[in-house]
């Protein structure tokens, strides 16, 4: 509070009206100290000329005498009142005086002065001060710190002049309505209904507007259900960067469920275009909400996947969990696909890699293998399903032996449990099958490691079983592998003994280079 000095302190509390004319005298006087002081002792008296006054002067007021007032506003806020009900000489100065200090409880005033007034200069000036004041009660209001005297009884009077558009014509005045609404204000609902006759100019503003709060306003629908569908149109063509970071925002790291139906209904936002580039455009805090995006409106299954990986490798804050879950719901791209794609990858040619997307991608995949996120490593072998072992037994079996073994190389990469499928193949009671894993051991460069599986097969298969065992015995280190050729090497003459003892010519050719 302020202290006045003695002579002050008599001109405040004087009955004597000339001590008032005294202190309007000085209101602009040349010493800044005597000007606070003036203010201070006006603030004391309750004379109605006192604050109309001081709002004539109000454009010679320095910064400390409206510093003073910014904390006593109540005090002026009659004399700006009956300024903006008036419409006289003091218009221009209340309308000034109500933005400087905040006067919300007069702002709904304005609304008519910005419809009516003949002057162009004074209604863009109060255009101004609306939006400026809406803007701070709107954004208090949408999170929460409501003020429930002022700001439903504002909305209620733009609601109303939005109603009355085709006779002001001022589009501010629906921006003013938008800045100050929140999602559940009653009038914005009517007023966006397909069957409102202002839907159209709502769409309108809300379709091409940069106000942040409004932006911010048609963001927050994917938050809501019931929304009408031209909304969720426009919030799906929208492209603008400042429309884009807003829906990003909205929809977070985490989206409710509402957010995740509402996005799968509205599809793909434009502003959204653009697949693995977008992870370069957004920042690091919005690239999980981007995946999100994608999770639920992709329509390019392995543009999205790359997506997916561009994310993991820029990283940011809820990016992995964010694409575990795309991960794990998404579909598998075909084998077709991915046999491809591995044929190019396992021929080891960086340039014929570089220049196949799919190739890329397989390569970039496997890499998220080695992160210590377990859940990534889960979901990126769901969608790399075609190329795990137990469906690549008898597709490996028909390659040629080069190509067999650069492919195994990638199955062992991608399927953690190779070995053991493996396994359970030579086991399987179908000669087919059972062919098909010898050939995938081989591939894959396990048969040392499943000596006790081609035991049982060298001594009691099938003898095309026993054939193919010795042929990839041949390729095989281990001293059990050549103990069990050698065994086969001594039978009856027969295609095993053949096999077996063109198994050891070729181990003991490979030894000798």
């Amino acid at each position: 509070m302020q202290v006045l000095s003695p002579s002050f302190q008599c001109l405040a509390q004087s009955s004597n009206t000339a001590a008032v004319d005294l202190l309007l005298s000085m209101i602009t006087d040349s010493d800044a100290v005597i000007r606070v002081s003036v203010m201070g002792a006006l603030l004391e008296r309750q004379e109605k000329r006192c604050c109309e006054a001081v709002l004539a002067a109000w454009d010679s007021l320095d910064l400390d005498c409206r510093r003073i007032l910014r904390k006593r506003k109540q005090w002026l806020e009659p004399a700006v009142e009956r300024a903006l009900k008036g419409r006289g000489k003091d218009l221009p100065l209340a309308i000034s005086a109500t933005e400087s200090l905040g006067l919300h409880s007069v702002v709904h005033l304005l609304v008519p002065i910005i419809e009516t007034h003949p002057s162009e200069l004074i209604r863009e000036s109060a255009s101004k001060t609306l939006l400026e004041l809406v803007h701070q009660l709107g954004r208090e209001a949408r999170v929460g710190r409501m003020n429930s005297k002022i700001r439903p009884a504002l909305v209620a009077a733009l609601a109303d002049s939005c109603k009355r558009y085709d006779k002001h014509r001022n589009a501010e005045l629906v921006d003013a309505f938008l800045t100050l609404c929140t999602w559940d204000d009653a009038e914005l609902r009517d007023l966006i209904s397909a069957k409102s006759t202002s839907a159209k100019l709502i769409g309108e503003r809300l379709q091409t507007t940069e106000r942040v709060a409004i932006v911010e306003l048609l963001t927050g629908f994917i938050r809501k259900r019931n929304v009408p569908s031209y909304i969720f149109k426009i919030m799906a063509q929208r492209d603008d960067e400042i429309y884009r970071d807003a829906l990003l925002r909205t929809i977070g790291r985490d989206p409710a469920s509402i957010v995740l139906r509402n996005l799968q209904e509205m599809g793909m936002p434009r502003c959204c275009v653009g697949g693995a580039a977008l992870m370069d455009r957004v920042s690091p805090d919005h690239r999980a909400a981007a995946v999100h995006v994608y999770n639920r409106t992709h329509t390019n299954l392995l543009g999205y996947l790359r997506l997916l990986v561009a994310a993991v490798e820029l990283g940011g804050p809820g990016c992995d969990a964010a694409v575990i879950a795309g991960l794990n719901r998404c579909a598998v791209p075909s084998a077709k696909t991915w046999l491809r794609a591995a044929i190019i990858l396992s021929s080891g040619d960086r340039a014929s890699i570089d220049s196949d997307p799919d190739s890329d991608l397989l390569e970039r995949l496997i890499h998220l293998l080695d992160r210590s996120n377990t859940g990534l490593a889960r979901a990126v072998r769901r969608v790399l399903e075609p190329l795990h072992a137990q469906p690549m037994l008898e597709r490996l079996q028909g390659l040629p032996v080069d190509h067999r073994r650069a492919m195994g190389r990638i199955v062992m990469m991608v399927d953690g449990d190779a070995i053991g499928k493996i396994r359970d193949g030579l086991r399987h009671p179908v000669l087919k099958k059972r062919l098909a894993a010898i050939s995938a051991a081989d591939a894959l460069a396990t048969v040392d490691l499943l000596g006790d599986a081609f035991e049982r097969i060298a001594r009691e298969d099938h003898q095309d079983a026993r054939v193919l065992a010795c042929q990839v015995m041949a390729n095989a280190e281990s001293r059990v592998s050549l103990q069990l050729l050698n065994e086969m090497a001594n039978l009856p003459p027969c295609p095993v003994r053949d096999a077996a003892i063109e198994a050891i010519e070729k181990r003991l050719t490979t030894l000798q280079k």
